[in-house]
């Protein structure tokens, strides 16, 4: 919807009660606290951030906020943006949904014309043909008989017109219904790639994590949930600059998905964090590989130019949680979150997993 259309909403709407304008100038009071305590840039993405904070919608903002703001590190503009990138702006799939569904719809109103035509101009055939069964019998002149067949042959041809009308424009829809099918697929599947590392985000990360919470559930299956970000990444934005930062997440980010097989998935979770769900596989394996990937990013670090002009060199610390059958997503991820964070408190560039180390 436009700017303009969306003002037009607005003012046909009825004004809003005297206790709900009360709660929205809180709200933007409250904004505006946050902004001060935080210092956080003034522009339209952070306020919409804090309104969503302060309103607890959608939860996950608030969820992703709060643990940014404990972690200590600055809330700089490069990942407030990546918080609402996630949660509040608008997906490349939504905007596809709307506009194929746009495109249907004309396919659709194309059909029922020609439909229209098809029904009008078979309706007046029959009526031709009732004439003609209609019309006196015995003998008849022969010019009377020559003008009958001449009408017949006439709306004959006229049907056969239209017939063929239809015929190309209903293949013709389904053509263009097919094609538009395919590109929302495609817009589908590119709205579950993180577009900087090209491995899978986070909404992919969640509904693949939700399938194989339940499908574990129903075969009695295993698998781990490994998250892993990287340590003092934001020294690495700060020395070396945002575009340094975007090739060291794209370099773990392939180093992860070079250690991983085809039913794995590895997603970025946001900012720095990484999320990799492992089908099949037990917490000492998990591990191991987890290791592996460890020590394959430091020698990469070390051999990588990004890094030498850094004053803290970024490393990689994970946290390996198991399915167990009493979990839910959310819990594996919490367990999983742990196992991180104790991996940051015992010094960072480590692998801990619950339970095994």
């Amino acid at each position: 919807m436009s700017a303009a259309a969306q003002a037009a909403s607005v003012e046909e709407q009825e004004p809003a009660p005297i206790s709900e304008r009360k709660q929205i100038f809180q709200n933007c009071q409250a904004v505006f606290n946050q902004v001060q305590q935080y210092d956080t840039p003034p522009d339209p993405i952070t306020y919409a951030l804090w309104y969503a904070y302060v309103t607890h919608k959608p939860a996950p903002v608030r969820q992703a906020m709060d643990k940014l703001i404990a972690s200590g590190r600055a809330l700089d503009f490069y990942e407030l943006n990546e918080i609402y990138s996630a949660h509040l702006k608008p997906s490349e799939l939504d905007s596809a949904n709307e506009t194929i569904g746009r495109e249907i719809e004309d396919n659709l109103e194309s059909v029922s014309r020609l439909l229209e035509s098809g029904i009008a101009q078979n309706t007046q055939f029959r009526s031709t043909l009732d004439d003609i069964q209609d019309a006196p019998g015995g003998p008849a002149p022969a010019e009377d008989f020559q003008n009958m067949v001449d009408h017949l042959i006439s709306e004959s041809q006229k049907m056969s017109v239209a017939s063929m009308r239809l015929t190309d424009g209903l293949r013709e829809s389904q053509n263009r219904v097919r094609e538009l099918t395919e590109e929302l697929e495609k817009a589908r599947q590119q709205s579950l790639i993180d577009p900087l590392t090209n491995v899978a985000n986070r909404r992919a990360f969640e509904e693949r994590l939700t399938w194989q919470v339940r499908d574990a559930k129903e075969t009695r299956g295993s698998f781990c949930l490994v998250l892993a970000d990287l340590d003092e990444f934001k020294q690495v934005n700060d020395n070396l600059g945002h575009q340094a930062g975007d090739a060291v997440l794209r370099a773990f980010a392939r180093t992860l998905f070079e250690h991983t097989k085809g039913s794995d998935l590895v997603a970025r979770y946001g900012g720095d964090e990484f999320g990799v769900i492992l089908p099949d596989i037990e917490i000492s394996k998990a591990y191991n590989l987890m290791v592996s990937v460890k020590h394959k990013f430091e020698e990469l670090r070390a051999a990588s130019s990004q890094f030498h002009a850094a004053r803290k060199n970024a490393t990689a610390s994970f946290g390996i949680a198991p399915f167990k059958s009493n979990r839910s997503a959310d819990d594996l991820v919490a367990a999983a979150d742990m196992a991180l964070n104790r991996a940051k408190s015992l010094g960072r560039n480590r692998v801990c997993a619950e339970g095994f180390a």
